[in-house]
């Protein structure tokens, strides 16, 4: 017969399954304090529980609290050492605190011993962001292809193209999960906007939650198609039967990308752009859409894809809220403050031991460090203890949690300089700082990764704030601050350069994405690499190709 002591069992253990559903629940619902009141529960009744460990450290990993994340995968590790899940969780947390070489090691170890794709992804990207080599960084993403998306590759089924003509209307497809209040959806915005529908035929294929954005970018496109619920073989599927002639991936290897799909041949041409700096590894990408500034000449051998130069790479549509201080916060607060936007990951501690030196220098300077966490006090937990490991002075260093849109974006009203950082750069960030009004002191690099807010400071006519040393930069920021009159003056002439640049000349921009897409299609219907840029002439390609035939991906029908 069971005993009381069965039945009180039995009645934990349900306890603990329903309070892991609800968990569950509430992570779909994207509740993620609800998710930790529900996982404390279960560990309440069994805290001998890795998974449910694994699960609340990779729920703090969801709302950037690395600090709080590591001892809770820690501790699923003691408990089951070597679960691939929490040791690609601890890895990642490591790596946002700076913990560099502890990171590459556990990320390591764990795909030695194991073929799940996303620790291979995983992998790639932190020796991708922490060594930047780009030799080491094309092997560790060709790593992940050789695995995953080549085998894809080769088991295909043949892609048939009935409709050759050199001239027809192209179908192209964008794939992302990023139109929403994203960086993607601010280059993007424009490019939908001003596509030619007798050049283009725009089809998106949308895998993100929606919101306001999301609306907007939708009204400007004749075929919105939603697939978070495809699974890859249902999306490759679709785009098959759609016809897309040029298929553009606007993720990489970010979250909710469809890389697979492409893996598949999902059609004829297909071309990454904007969202991943960094070569994807994988074979059935033909192109990445580029420029001379971001992939200058003889960087072709550092990626898989085959670089088409553009004029100009991308687009830029600021935020609509965007008010602008007249004049820098100094002369109201009687001291200048730096401000560092970027991404807490690129805070590197030699990054942070350089802003220490601007602030030795000048005694009476302020700097925020805004950082990706969402909560003040994650923030806190998360930079805080680094700035103080770098000797720099905490009454005068201020860590601000991220940010709303509209926040972010009156920042301009509390910050005199923007500080960019190195190796890796900032990208939207930089567009939205000097929409602000505000100077940016960065460092040059080799990388179109690491040099992104320098080629864009040079292209917007202020080379001489781009430092091609550590001394330089601090000089830079320290004359910026001395000069109060000309942070007068560029509070409004940042925004006019901006204004007049190439990344907001919409019309001349997507033409010129629409012309690189027909030479795309061109190559592929000659079989050969003719056209590799924006500038070449097609006419001849077209006289030769005249009409169009059938043909099968790879080999011409016969």
């Amino acid at each position: 017969m069971p005993t009381s002591t069965d039945d009180a069992d039995v009645q934990e253990h349900a306890e603990l399954l329903i309070a892991l559903f609800q968990a569950e629940q509430c992570l779909a619902q994207q509740d993620l304090m609800g998710a930790l009141t529900k996982f404390a529960t279960a560990l309440a009744f069994d805290p001998q529980r890795a998974d449910v460990w694994m699960h609340v450290g990779r729920t703090y990993l969801k709302m950037e609290n690395w600090a709080q994340a590591i001892p809770a995968l820690e501790t699923a590790l003691n408990l089951q050492p070597g679960m691939p899940d929490a040791q690609h969780g601890l890895s990642f947390a490591l790596f946002n605190l700076g913990r560099h070489a502890e990171a590459l090691q556990m990320i390591d170890d764990v795909c030695r011993r194991g073929n799940n794709p996303a620790m291979w992804v995983m992998r790639a990207f932190l020796h991708d962001q922490i060594e930047g080599n780009p030799v080491k960084t094309l092997e560790v993403y060709r790593d992940w292809g050789r695995r995953y998306a080549d085998p894809l590759t080769r088991k295909a089924a043949p892609l048939v193209v009935a409709d050759r003509r050199p001239k027809k209307r192209l179908k192209i497809g964008y794939v992302t999960a990023d139109f929403r209040e994203h960086s993607i959806a601010f280059f993007m915005l424009p490019v939908l906007r001003h596509h030619d529908p007798q050049e283009v035929e725009v089809h998106v294929y949308s895998g993100g939650r929606r919101d306001g954005i999301t609306d907007a970018l939708q009204q400007c496109v004749p075929h919105w198609h939603e697939m978070i619920h495809l699974s890859d073989d249902e999306l490759y599927t679709l785009i098959r039967s759609h016809g897309i002639d040029v298929l553009v991936d606007l993720s990489g290897h970010t979250a909710g990308n469809r890389l697979l799909v492409f893996a598949r041949r999902a059609a004829p041409v297909q071309v990454t752009w904007l969202g991943f700096m960094s070569p994807l590894g994988m074979k059935a990408m033909d192109y990445r859409l580029t420029d001379v500034g971001i992939t200058p000449p003889g960087h072709e051998v550092f990626y898989s894809e085959r670089l088409f130069r553009l004029a100009c790479m991308a687009s830029y549509a600021p935020p609509t809220y965007a008010p602008l201080c007249e004049e820098p916060p100094m002369l109201r607060n009687g001291y200048p403050t730096l401000i560092s936007l970027n991404n807490s990951a690129k805070v590197t501690d030699r990054m942070l031991g350089v802003w220490g030196r601007i602030l030795q220098a000048r005694t009476d300077a302020r700097l925020v460090i805004m950082v990706k966490e969402r909560s003040a006090e994650a923030a806190q937990a998360n930079m805080q203890m680094r700035v103080e490991a770098q000797g720099l002075p905490l009454d005068r260093v201020f860590v601000m949690h991220q940010q709303p849109l509209n926040q972010f974006m009156e920042l301009g009203h509390i910050a005199d300089v923007a500080l960019d950082t190195a190796p890796i750069s900032g990208g939207t960030t930089t567009l939205h700082a000097l929409w602000m009004g505000l100077p940016i002191v960065a460092l040059d690099a080799e990388r179109g990764v690491d040099a992104s807010t320098a080629r864009t400071l040079q292209g917007v006519g202020y080379p001489d704030w781009v430092a091609r040393s550590d001394d330089q930069y601090v000089e830079r920021a320290l004359a910026f601050m001395a000069d109060p009159e000309t942070l007068a003056r560029l509070r409004h002439e940042t925004r006019q350069r901006v204004s007049a640049c190439a990344l907001m000349d919409y019309a001349a921009r997507t033409a010129e994405l629409e012309k690189a897409f027909r030479l795309m299609w061109l190559n592929y219907l000659e079989g050969r690499d003719g056209f590799l840029d924006v500038f070449a002439d097609p006419e001849p390609a077209l006289a030769r190709l005249g009409g169009g035939e059938k043909r099968v991906h790879g080999t011409p029908s016969v």
